[in-house]
């Protein structure tokens, strides 16, 4: 967790500031949105690959590879956005893909093979809030820091982030070398070694919302700097806000599971989020009067807790409809779903904002997704239940 905690350090900063560095260098919005996406098309390209090339091996190498990789390109990237070279920063993005998914595929498979089943909820809740906790300090610090000192620009501060999440190195080489392997598969034996039947069912629900939140996740910046005139240190400090929010839902997501069941723990609390996301896009509406940017914050501020609050408990259904043999691959099939998605959403928005349309319209379309995406999960849900009751 510690180690992840470092590599979710650069993953926050970039999150949060990245968006903005890029566009005090003259980059458009469009421009940023289609770079950015090759970062996840390489997510999509190697997740499953590098799900079958793990089955059955010790796992700590690869996260070792990660927790080294990801701040080395990190600063690359940087220095690419400084020198304005586009080509260097897409294959750059190409790469951080790939050394970001080391540790964010192979953590979760690594978890429930050496943890506590006992503690299966807690741990997951616990990954999911090591992003939370860093996007709160990250948040903080990048509000703070540029009220200290006009040094602690925008880049500085990217650079700062990255040089300290080498620090995620020591933590994975603590790590033991003795660890209980998943079942190997033979390559050969892929058709018929996996329920794909299982895993299909499972990750439509995850296709049909990381489709949607492609259009508005990691452009969000752009809608409150473009609609609302919201600087980086405000948006960080926004989103220090929110994500202590989330942190602490995080904490309460495992009892509110165990006392009403998914229903509750994913079902209501996504539906909630979706109507928040969508007040938040009508503020484009009236952005010119002074309630327009307070209502955007406070909707932005509630959705946050509301839909990263399901998240451990979506991960935790899948994982358990699918089966111990077919972790690795639904784990390593989300982060390509996830990716493919935001890859072909940060396009397609790319184009739209090229032709004018609105941010408010695209975020439509996330929350329209979203709504089918709900409804699918509450069937796998109502599966999942029934065949509880019969084992």
């Amino acid at each position: 967790m510690l180690g992840d905690v470092f590599l979710q350090l650069i993953n926050s900063a970039f999150t949060l500031l990245l968006n903005y560095l890029m566009l005090d260098y003259g980059f458009k919005d469009f421009d940023i949105a289609g770079m950015v996406g090759n970062r996840y098309l390489t997510v999509l390209l190697c997740s499953v690959p590098l799900a079958l090339i793990v089955k059955g091996k010790r796992l700590k190498p690869f996260l070792l590879a990660g927790s080294i990789s990801s701040p080395i390109v990190a600063l690359l990237l940087i220095f690419a956005i400084h020198t304005h070279n586009k080509e260097f920063i897409r294959i750059l993005m190409a790469f951080w893909g790939v050394s970001f998914s080391l540790l964010q595929i192979l953590v979760m498979p690594y978890i429930l093979l050496n943890g506590s089943d006992e503690h299966q909820t807690e741990s997951i809740a616990l990954f999911f809030s090591a992003g939370n906790i860093t996007t709160i300090f990250v948040g903080l610090l990048s509000f703070v820091f540029p009220l200290l000192s006009k040094f602690f620009s925008t880049e500085a501060l990217l650079i700062f982030y990255s040089v300290i999440g080498l620090g995620g190195i020591y933590f994975i080489k603590k790590l033991p070398d003795k660890e209980n392997l998943g079942t190997r598969i033979p390559f050969s034996n892929i058709h018929s070694d996996y329920d794909w039947n299982l895993i299909l069912q499972a990750i439509i629900p995850t296709f049909i919302i990381a489709l949607g939140a492609g259009f508005t996740i990691p452009v969000i910046n752009l809608f409150f700097h473009d609609v609302h005139g919201m600087q980086a240190p405000q948006f960080s400090l926004m989103n220090s806000v929110a994500f202590t929010l989330v942190a602490l839902s995080a904490l309460a997501i495992p009892e509110i599971k165990r006392r009403f069941g998914y229903q509750v723990a994913i079902t209501l609390m996504q539906s909630l989020a979706i109507f928040f996301l969508f007040a938040m896009a009508t503020t484009e509406w009236y952005n010119h009067t002074w309630i327009g940017l307070p209502i955007a914050i406070v909707t932005f501020t509630l959705r946050q807790p509301l839909m990263n609050m399901a998240g451990p408990m979506t991960s935790e259904l899948t994982l358990n409809y699918v089966g111990e043999r077919n972790r690795e691959m639904i784990s390593a099939m989300n982060a390509s779903i996830w990716s493919g998605c935001w890859f072909v959403s940060a396009k397609i928005f790319s184009v739209l904002r090229e032709a004018g349309i609105t941010y408010s319209n695209i975020i439509f379309i996330t929350v329209a997704l979203y709504m089918i995406g709900v409804v699918w999960y509450y069937r796998l849900i109502k599966i999942h239940e029934r065949k509880s009751l019969r084992s």
